[in-house]
């Protein structure tokens, strides 16, 4: 409060000492009236004159303040309108990043889908020349006979030449499918291909040539596709070189589970005369370069005086119980854990 109190007296001083020599000399010179209001005219003045330098100062600080809080507000704006265009720079990144890995997905998944489609036009040709000789040899199995039996046997000649008729039809099917995907007309996955579904339509035709032949199978097994395929073109390439070179013996198609692989085995007596043997370049090397293909393991030897074919694959899913299912051509394949057929 002393502090107060002398700071006041220190802004005051002057004025009340100016203030009072001019009254003096006014009522020296003047009327008492004239000095009263020369009083009152100083003591105005001097009221009023630091108010308006503190009015001054409190104009100039105002308008710094001003001044301070639009630089403020300019540059909140500014570290603002940074952040927004960082955001937007980070946003166009992640989405120029998305774009560029479905790119690298969409690339990734055509070189899949065309090398597949290559792997598997590669196999068109052993494809064909598995299906044609093989369709070509139980027909001419059947065409052999056909004629003898006709007197003897119309019913069973009859048979054998509505095989044929049947044989040389699903072969031109199924030539037909090859040559679209070679055309390009239908993609090679959509290809319709033999599996272990018509694997009874397969006894049935090899029975309908003579062959004296019984199928072990369990149930509710299921192969990728390619695999399914590798099981059927292997058995039926065993088995048409058993028409071919142990005419008339016994053969036997077991399939059975074992550790996750499906194994299929086609089996029958070594003759005491052997037929020719096949070509080289196709039977056991086409089938072993056909299981390498699927990652499957095959094996073909004398054991144990019969002729074994056996071929590994790997099992989609394990077997269940099942109801009978249908082949490619919509005919009931038979059913039955470990039935013969």
């Amino acid at each position: 409060m002393p502090e107060k109190v002398g700071m006041m007296v220190t802004r005051w001083l002057p004025v009340a000492v100016a203030l009072s020599l001019t009254l003096v000399l006014a009522i020296a010179r003047s009327g008492w009236w004239q000095g009263v209001l020369i009083v009152a005219l100083g003591t105005a003045v001097a009221w009023l004159a630091p108010r308006a330098a503190e009015g001054r100062h409190a104009a100039r600080e105002f308008r710094q303040v001003t001044t301070d809080l639009r630089r403020q507000r300019l540059a909140a704006e500014e570290a603002r309108a940074r952040a927004e265009e960082r955001r937007d720079d980070a946003e166009r990144a992640r989405a120029l990043a998305e774009a560029a890995r479905e790119r690298a997905e969409a690339d990734r998944a055509g070189a899949d889908a065309a090398r597949e489609a290559a792997d598997e036009r590669a196999l068109i040709g052993p494809e064909m020349h598995d299906l044609v000789s093989n369709a070509i040899g139980v027909m001419v199995v059947l065409a052999e006979g056909g004629p003898a039996a006709v007197e003897s046997r119309p019913q069973a000649a009859e048979r054998a030449f509505d095989t044929i008729a049947g044989t040389g039809r699903r072969t031109l099917a199924e030539l037909g499918d090859m040559l679209s995907v070679l055309r390009r007309d239908i993609e090679p996955g959509e290809r319709a291909v033999p599996g272990l579904a018509d694997l009874p339509e397969l006894v049935r035709i090899m029975r309908a040539a003579g062959m004296a032949l019984t199928m072990v199978a369990p149930e509710g097994v299921r192969l990728g596709r390619r695999e399914g395929l590798a099981v059927y073109r292997v058995v039926q390439e065993a088995l048409t070189n058993a028409l071919n070179h142990a005419p008339g013996q016994p053969v036997e198609v077991r399939l059975e589970v074992v550790d996750a692989r499906l194994v299929a085995t086609v089996s029958n007596p070594v003759p005491s005369r052997r037929g020719p043997e096949p070509a080289a370049g196709h039977g056991v090397r086409g089938m072993r370069e056909r299981a390498e293909s699927v990652r499957g393991e095959l094996s073909a030897a004398e054991d144990d005086g019969r002729w074994r074919v056996r071929l590994a694959v790997p099992v989609e899913k394990a077997a269940k119980p099942a109801a009978a299912g249908k082949n490619r051509r919509g005919e009931k394949s038979g059913k039955g854990t470990g039935r013969k057929r």
